[in-house]
């Protein structure tokens, strides 16, 4: 299959193969004779009776008659290989034959020699295969196709079917290879997986192989695997890909080069641990070291029922290995796995198990497929120990050759399930777990659920199928358990685990209460919370009397949801003593737990009986509230109106202590505040209930907002508008003497505006707003001196308003303006109730004054 490179010299050295056994004894002028009868024009049979005439010699085509003939010949890539080898068998005659000696490596001694042969479309189409068997020939390896070096794409040899079908009829042994040139591992997959494609539905017990080889063209080394330059890794890693999804599919991968390209171009020696190797040397010695299991010793070799010069191959063969590490993988109840080791090459195994009734060995069944490491045996009893081996073997069609038997392995099949596991209550801190034996089990695992992850731990092991009961100590009393147990069997090799049981739920019996304690303590209530207890049907709460020193029955609780009690209607300041048990009927009959460990607390202090506002300004408010002398301290609270509750800003120790501000609070809005007296004794601390109180902060003060326009002799004043607000006051401010005089009350928050006259030197205008709130005025601050405006706009808020000459809806229109037209305010008149503001509109080089109702523009 070695294709030859542009001299036979050339060809030689590159792929490290001998040239042919006769080429030195043929006289130049035979390769040249009538070459010159072959041309660009030449058809395929004038090209064909050059090479059947002995006289072809590529080395004096140039590129575009290589091209040619390669077209001729539909660009099989071994063309020029297989006519340059026709035309030398049919001049000279020399060739090898199956009789001829040849020395084989000595890693060989011992092995079994097998002949065999390799062919394509290129030895013809009517192979005469029961002569091929008749002369020795004990196997075939079949081309099925390849992929062409230049563009990549697949080709399928024409008479694949035929050669081996009449092969395979003639009883020849038969393998596959595929011409590649696939430069990654995702090409060869490809590769591999078109290959067996092809040859499916074919009993091929001989391996499919890569056929691993430069091409050539234009006289030297080409094509798409050549001009790739893949690294040993590379290359290696590609090979093994081919392989291993060849024998994903149950057969043996193998890869096919020369010597040169073995030993140079890859890793040979990690390939052959995996997977055969085939030397192609043309010599009369096997010189290759490293371990390979085919030679393909000459390409012209002559063979009764072929025509044309025949590759000839040597196989070496010998009885597999033992398999090793066979282990018992995965198992059911009526199914056991197996794994062992590889054996590169073998054709399949043999899985044997003991049978106790014939005292023997028997087989099982097969593994197709040196990579087919695993077998799976069915229709088992569940529960029962079984012994296997394996061993690999060879199929040739003149019997099998099998290897060694591997160690034996036992296995064990699950048992179906745990039977009659049971558990039972022993005490409230403990529970009996209990199950049917299980013969063939070397013990059991007990598992318990873990309440907050609700995994399952384990809680214990035993180590005798005889050993079925399991108690389970200083658990919590009246809890709800989980349990699962499981038999596992110890092999020579592994440990086989049993179905897991299904879960057994129980519930201890309810013991004392836990977890008692007094959550709250208010004025006059304090409330008590325990831990909630399964399997109980309520709770009794007691309380202990001073007087008597006695408990007395306080609440029975007839709900085991229950967990918390509030004893009401409690004087302040005063301590308590509880306990609590839990009761629960069994048998019939009611019983009761033991009493919980006793807590104490006492009743919050009084409650403040006033809260007032001390002061308050547009950011704050401070209260102040009734002191309580028996208190520790006081906790303030401010109302959230997005949670909707009351939270805690504060906490304030001394009973003298009794104001507090609230800061960063927006003006002229109404807060809730609220105040709890807490007293600290013991390590417990109890509140008074919370007295609630609402306050408002004042109007926020006029600043930089606040501002005057003059018009003439008027002064338009203009604010910012508090939403808030129920007015504002407008004030003439006397600068020497420090006096406010009012001037006007606005009593509406939309009108944030007015006219006022000028003032002389030394008086001024301000402004205040004010707000209603619980039937009370507030006013904010007095604001600043106004900013002065240079000049006053407004913006005509209505569409189609109408410009008059004079103030008044009786008054000639001068225009009308759009909503959005822009206007300047240069004074005011009133007519009737309304205030219009006199304007200016300008329009391009034109402008129009008259008068405009206040209410149409928004000034700006």
């Amino acid at each position: 299959m070695i294709i030859r490179k542009f001299t036979r010299i050339i060809l030689g050295a590159a792929l490290g193969i001998s040239v042919f056994a006769f080429a030195g004894n043929v006289p130049e002028t035979a390769y040249a004779a009538n070459m010159s009868d072959i041309s660009v024009t030449s058809t395929r049979e004038d090209v064909q009776q050059v090479v059947d005439d002995g006289n072809f010699d590529y080395t004096e085509l140039d590129g575009t008659e290589i091209d040619h003939i390669y077209e001729l010949y539909n660009n099989d890539p071994e063309t020029i290989k297989q006519l340059q080898r026709q035309s030398d068998y049919n001049a000279t005659g020399d060739i090898a034959t199956l009789s001829a000696r040849y020395t084989h490596s000595s890693m060989f001694d011992g092995y079994k020699v097998i002949k065999g042969i390799d062919v394509s479309e290129w030895n013809g189409d009517n192979i005469n295969w029961k002569k091929v068997k008749a002369a020795g020939i004990s196997y075939a390896f079949i081309r099925v196709g390849g992929r062409y070096y230049g563009s990549g794409k697949y080709f399928i040899d024409s008479t694949y079917k035929d050669n081996i079908k009449n092969a395979l009829n003639a009883g020849v042994d038969v393998g596959v290879y595929f011409y590649s040139q696939a430069i990654s591992t995702s090409e060869a997959k490809t590769e591999a997986k078109y290959t067996t494609d092809l040859i499916s539905g074919y009993n091929i017990t001989y391996p499919v192989v890569m056929d691993y080889e430069y091409a050539w063209e234009d006289g030297g080394l080409s094509g798409r695997l050549y001009n790739a330059h893949l690294s040993k890794s590379a290359a290696t890693n590609v090979i093994k890909a081919f392989c291993a999804a060849v024998e994903s599919k149950g057969y043996v991968g193998m890869i096919y080069a020369s010597k040169t390209v073995i030993t140079d171009d890859m890793n040979a020696s990690s390939i052959a641990q995996s997977y055969p190797i085939w030397n192609a040397q043309y010599n009369d010695t096997d010189t290759l070291t490293v371990k390979h299991s085919y030679w393909q010793y000459s390409d012209v070799g002559k063979v009764s029922g072929i025509s044309n010069a025949t590759d000839m191959n040597f196989r070496y063969v010998k009885s597999p290995a033992a398999p090793s590490s066979l282990t018992q993988s995965a198992c059911t109840d009526s199914t056991i796995t197996l794994t062992w080791t590889k054996i590169p090459e073998v054709y399949a195994y043999q899985i044997v198990r003991y049978d106790s009734s014939e005292d023997k060995y028997v087989s099982v069944g097969t593994a197709k497929g040196a990579g087919t490491t695993t077998f799976t045996d069915k229709n088992l009893q569940d529960g029962k120990k079984y012994t296997y081996k394996v061993r690999g073997y060879y199929k040739l069609s003149s019997g099998a050759i099998y290897g060694t038997y591997s160690a034996e392995c036992t296995g064990i099949t699950i048992a179906d399930t745990i039977e009659n596991f049971a558990a039972t209550v022993t005490a409230p801190t403990s529970v009996k777990l209990s199950w049917s034996p299980i013969p063939a089990a070397t013990g059991y695992r007990v598992y318990r659920s873990n309440g907050s992850s609700g995994s399952y731990e384990t809680i214990a092991t035993t180590n005798s199928p005889d050993d079925c009961d399991v108690t389970d100590s200083q658990l919590n009393p009246g809890t709800k358990y989980n349990y699962k147990v499981r038999a596992y069997t110890t092999t020579d090799t592994n440990t086989i685990w049993h179905v897991l049981s299904d879960a057994k739920t129980i519930t201890t019996d309810p013991g004392e209460v836990t977890g008692l304690k007094i959550t709250s303590a208010y004025t006059s209530s304090l409330t008590l919370k325990w831990n909630k207890q399964e399997n109980v049907d309520g709770y009794i709460v007691y309380v202990w009397e001073p007087s008597n020193a006695t408990w007395t029955r306080l609440a029975k609780i007839s709900s085991k949801s229950t967990d918390t009690y509030t004893h009401k209607g409690l004087p302040h300041s005063t301590e308590y003593s509880y306990t609590v048990c839990a009761y629960y009927k069994k048998n019939g009959t009611y019983h009761y737990t033991e009493t919980a460990s006793a807590v104490s607390g006492f009743t919050g202090p009084a409650v403040p009986s006033q809260i007032a506002t001390a002061s308050r300004t547009a950011k704050s408010v401070t209260i102040r509230w009734t002191q309580i002398s028996d208190a520790t301290g006081y906790t303030v609270y401010k109302y959230n109106t997005s949670s909707k509750s009351f939270e805690q800003v504060a906490r304030i120790s001394g009973s003298s202590n009794r104001t507090y501000t609230f800061t960063g609070l927006k003006a002229g809005t109404e807060y809730k505040f609220g105040v709890r007296a807490y007293t600290e004794r013991n390590g417990f601390t109890g509140f008074s209930d919370r007295k609630d109180f609402s306050s408002c902060t004042l109007p926020a003060t006029f600043t930089s907002s606040f501002k005057y326009t003059p018009l003439g002799s008027q002064r338009f004043l203009q604010w910012s508008k508090l939403s808030y607000a129920d007015g504002y006051i407008v004030y003439k401010y006397d600068q020497k003497a420090n006096k406010y005089t009012r001037v006007k009350k606005i009593t509406s928050n939309k009108t944030n505006f007015c006219f006022v006259p000028n003032l002389r030197r030394g008086y001024g205008y301000r402004v205040l707003a004010y707000m209603k709130y619980n039937g009370k005025i507030y006013y904010g601050a007095m604001s600043n001196a106004p900013v002065k405006n240079t000049s006053l706009t407004g913006t005509i808020t209505d569409s189609s308003v109408n410009l008059r000459a004079k103030a008044g809806t009786n008054s000639r229109v001068v225009r009308t303006l759009a909503r959005g037209s822009k206007v300047k305010i240069s004074g005011y008149a009133k007519s009737g109730r309304y205030i219009w503001y006199k304007v200016t509109y300008t329009r391009g080089s034109r402008k129009y004054t008259g008068y405009i109702r206040s209410d149409f523009i928004r000034v700006k």
